[in-house]
């Protein structure tokens, strides 16, 4: 199963090759900002590996309590002394320093900077609580005080396998190992390998790990980005956008289901209004042939007492009384004139 690269630089890549033969191994990561993005732990911790987290920033502190509840989180800056430093904090970047230069620097770059008091404690207080166990990895990311952490390791005995840290000026190419190195090295290290951010050492007591520092994360290391990396940037991007393609599609989509639907009962109510009508004239066809049929039987019946009377009429002029009776019908209309 390939790792699963969180580090910023590959960090991760780079130690899991020379360490995954070690089995619930243990590091020190100080600053360790986010438990996921950037996290130089996280492939570990994934793997059964635990440690300790040392970050002065509180809100990065509970982050790191919430994600990593069965690890040690110290919430401290690394000094020559136990007590409290000033620290200039930069919200939701990993750019917080207790540096004063730098902070005014990243303040003058559009950075809103926060000064803040922090305990403090040196870096030999830490590895003494482990002095009984190998420490395999330790990451130094401190945003310009790593002179006042490797100062501070003495007079602590112990000695991590491999040790990591961030020698270039604060986002920048610019290497500053120069004010620290050589106290290192005094320490028994050898540096090993340079990744165009971080420098890593190894201890003198494993030359056995040297030559997985060679060449840098390649093929080979069997590893994928995770979604957090800056790697992802672009696929994230066009997720991003697909989503939203989907989104406005099924939106386009439900919007023409509801006009489908409005047709439909648009033409329910239409039939529905034709049916009404087709019965209605149905009706007035049926009352009309009813009224029709009425009529003509009507008719038919005065027709057959017309012809009734006129046959009755006819007889009655050619009967002889009708014939007889002539002279008195003409005198009764002539005195009828004459009574006018």
């Amino acid at each position: 199963m390939p790792i699963t690269c969180y580090a910023q630089n590959f960090e991760d890549v780079i130690l899991w090759r020379a360490l995954r033969h070690v089995e619930h191994g243990f590091y020190i990561d100080i600053g360790a900002q986010d438990p996921v993005v950037d996290s130089v732990s996280l492939a570990f911790y994934e793997r059964g590996w635990r440690g300790v987290h040392v970050e002065p920033s509180a809100i990065y502190a509970e982050k790191l309590r919430a994600a990593r509840p069965d690890e040690d989180v110290i919430q401290s800056a690394i000094a020559l002394e136990t007590g409290e430093i000033g620290f200039f904090e930069i919200a939701d970047t990993g750019m917080s320093t207790g540096n004063e230069e730098i902070a005014r620097q990243h303040q003058n770059n559009g950075f809103k900077v926060s000064p803040i008091s922090v305990s403090s404690q040196p870096l030999s207080a830490i590895l003494s609580l482990h002095a009984d166990r190998d420490i395999h990895w330790m990451k130094i990311d401190v945003e310009g005080m790593e002179h006042q952490v490797i100062k501070s390791w003495l007079p602590s005995a112990a000695r991590p396998w491999i040790v990591v840290v961030e020698s270039t000026k604060p986002n920048s190419q610019e290497q500053n190992h120069e004010t620290w190195e050589q106290e290192l090295l005094d320490l028994g290290y050898e540096f090993v390998y340079f990744d165009g951010l971080n420098r890593f050492y190894l201890n003198l007591s494993h030359p056995e790990l040297k030559s997985q520092f060679d060449v840098g994360p390649n093929y080979f290391d069997w590893f994928a980005a995770s979604t957090t990396s800056w790697l992802s940037r672009n696929i994230n991007a066009e997720m991003s956008a697909l989503r939203q393609e989907l989104a406005d599609e099924s939106k386009n989509k439900a919007v023409a289901q509801e006009l489908l639907a409005d047709q439909e009962r648009l033409r329910a109510v239409l039939e529905l209004r034709l049916a009404e009508e087709q019965n209605a004239r149905a009706s007035l066809t049926a009352q009309a042939e009813k009224t029709k049929a009425a009529l003509e039987a009507r008719i038919g019946e005065e027709e057959r007492a017309r012809l009734a009377l006129e046959s009755q009429l006819g007889a009655i002029y050619t009967s002889t009384s009708w014939r007889i009776t002539e002279p008195i019908r003409i005198l009764a209309r002539a005195a009828r004139r004459l009574a006018h």
